[in-house]
């Protein structure tokens, strides 16, 4: 004889107080586990998916990245001849010089706020495709720069402080915002990118810090990074714009490690909790299970009937718990001297709804076989 799936619908609203107890401690496990893994996948995101498959970066064989690296204009210049760089339609090669400068920032009442500022040329949003202007215009020389999406982040200030048309200083100059830029959330969007002369006279520079080129065949890649790193004649390190990023996570690779172990450990954490509240309410129900037997109910029917009930609540809970946990989709938060996106994607969700499954099922099945051995006497005498 099955026990009606009525039955186990009906308990849920019969059963109000410790019902919603139960889906409050589900909801708040499975909100808490899809944002430590949204955090995780948001920091791995941003410093992996940096770059352009067709682009390499160019820095000085003796650096280690782009912050050390010194290229002079002379090296510049013979990189730019090179034949297997793409050209745009007019006919000029889509090679960007930059310099990219550690330096302090004063935003309002916001002072001497650690930032990154990327010097550039009218070429980078031809090379770099992964950028683009979303407000305003490309920084021009005369002290007129751009912030990304993530700047406010990254320098801890409040986003409408940085507006178009807003002022901030750098090295003692006050500085015009004139537009915002959107870089795919890669790690530029916390940058600040200025005019490549405005940058040198700035920061007193007189070699570039790397080139972005962008190839006209992919599969020239390989040969012409091989050729550069051997050439005597120019002193540089060329390597894909990817793989350079990647190498540069890998120095975050600790950091990154342990905000995924933290990830694991809260998910954990809030599996044993959750599975505790469940355990609990359903072996405050032994007595039930033992008149269920009494009525002649198989125990294996019982078992599944509990584990029902169970999964069900702690699928409702789950389903809250992620509509809760995808409000922080897109927040961002300062890590470094950057700034990244907490990502809320399908991965994270599918953990949130493993933890809820996880919850629902075992946290019933282990009481409720428990009270299906029970003899019927002992059963309706449990307490």
């Amino acid at each position: 004889m099955k026990i009606p799936l009525r039955y186990s619908i009906r308990n849920l609203m019969r059963r109000k107080v410790r019902t919603l107890l139960t889906l409050f401690a589900v909801v708040l496990v499975v909100a808490v586990s899809v944002v430590m893994f949204a955090f995780a996948g948001g920091l791995l995101n941003s410093a992996r998916n940096s770059g352009s498959p067709d682009n390499i970066i160019v820095i000085d064989r003796k650096a280690a990245n782009q912050t050390f690296s010194k290229i002079s204009k002379t090296d510049y210049n013979l990189l730019k001849g090179l034949p297997q760089i793409r050209k745009n339609a007019l006919g000029e090669p889509l090679i960007s010089p930059e310099t990219l400068q550690d330096t302090r920032v004063s935003v309002g009442e916001h002072e001497n706020r650690p930032g990154v500022v990327r010097g550039v040329s009218e070429k980078l949003f031809e090379v770099n495709t992964l950028l683009r202007m979303v407000e305003g215009e490309p920084p021009s020389p005369g002290r007129n720069l751009v912030v990304g999406s993530l700047t406010h982040t990254a320098l801890g200030v409040p986003r409408e402080s940085l507006v178009v048309g807003n002022e901030i200083v750098i090295s003692n100059d006050t500085w015009k915002i004139v537009g915002r830029f959107d870089a795919s959330g890669t790690a530029m969007d916390s940058e600040i990118l200025m005019d490549l002369n405005d940058s040198m006279a700035v920061f007193v520079r007189d070699s570039y810090s790397s080139a972005l080129i962008k190839l006209e065949h992919e599969g020239e890649m390989p040969t012409l990074i091989q050729s550069l790193n051997s050439r005597n004649d120019i002193q540089v390190k060329a390597v894909a714009e990817r793989e350079y990023y990647r190498d540069l996570a890998e120095g975050f690779e600790r950091i990154i490690l342990l905000a995924v172990f933290l990830a694991v450990i809260a998910t954990i954490g809030g599996l044993v909790s959750g599975m505790n509240t469940m355990y609990a309410s359903v072996l405050g129900r032994i007595r039930e299970i033992g008149t269920l037997k009494t009525l002649g109910y198989p125990p294996k029917d019982i078992v599944q009937s509990f584990v029902l009930e169970s999964t069900t609540l702690a699928l409702m809970g789950g389903a809250i718990g992620m509509a809760l946990a995808w409000q922080a989709n897109g927040i961002s938060t300062k890590f470094n001297k950057g700034a990244f996106s907490i990502n809320v994607d399908e991965w994270a969700l599918l953990a949130g709804l493993v933890v809820a499954l996880v919850i629902g099922i075992f946290g019933a099945l282990f009481p409720a076989i428990k009270g299906a051995r029970m003899k019927i006497p002992e059963a309706l005498h449990y307490s």
